[in-house]
């Protein structure tokens, strides 16, 4: 599904999409996800895409790899001459040798994957005491949020209408934040991978959430 919404046609206003989308909330987000990070990690980030939280954690003086399905928003991530060595995959077959990684995070990626298998491989790929963030974006709990949440999916959906470029991203993106739950399965996977000191913090009004754990091998 990530494949179908992100190609080489909306890879070039990805960041100025994603910017007024949120109503300026992503970078906000990104700087919390960068705020659990220690400097000077190897950080290895999944759905990397144009270099956005990237650039964060580079500027945290991490070393960062990344991984992102499509390769357009690879070539938009180069032209940022940003330092990272990258590679076109998934996140769910990991290339990267075991307890290799000190921090592994993605944004906006939970949703699209199989949770089981993604934790999986990075329970693999981190070392002993490893940590992983996670984040996207979720259906908010309270009814007074969710009445927002609609109106606020209803105007971005009329904007980008006629925009061929975002059309199938906004048509069907709210659906699946709805349907999804990503946030409500996460836990009990971590766990059964061994997976401590799980932390789950909501984010403008519960329309994302970031969650962290670290990997804990006995």
């Amino acid at each position: 599904m990530a494949q179908s919404f992100f190609n080489t046609n909306n890879s070039g206003s990805y960041d100025g999409l994603v910017k007024l989308a949120t109503l300026g909330q992503d970078i906000n987000w990104k700087k919390k996800i960068v705020q659990s990070v220690p400097t000077g990690s190897l950080v290895l980030e999944l759905a990397c895409g144009t270099g956005i939280l990237t650039s964060l954690l580079k500027k945290n003086n991490n070393t960062v790899y990344g991984i992102d399905l499509t390769f357009e928003y690879l070539c938009v991530l180069g032209e940022k001459m940003i330092e990272i060595d990258s590679i076109n995959g998934t996140a769910e077959f990991l290339p990267f040798q075991s307890r290799y990684f000190d921090c592994i995070v993605a944004s906006y990626l939970p949703k699209y994957v199989n949770l089981n298998t993604l934790v999986r491989e990075c329970q693999r790929v981190l070392k002993q005491n490893g940590l992983l963030i996670l984040h996207d974006f979720t259906y908010p709990r309270k009814l007074a949020y969710q009445f927002v949440w609609k109106i606020y999916f209803k105007i971005i959906q009329a904007l980008w209408k006629h925009d061929r470029k975002w059309t199938n991203v906004f048509d069907g993106l709210d659906k699946l934040i709805v349907e999804n739950h990503w946030d409500l399965k996460l836990n009990p996977i971590l766990t059964s991978h061994g997976f401590v000191q799980i932390r789950k913090e909501f984010q403008t009004f519960e329309t994302s959430a970031i969650i962290s754990a670290l990997k804990d091998e006995g």
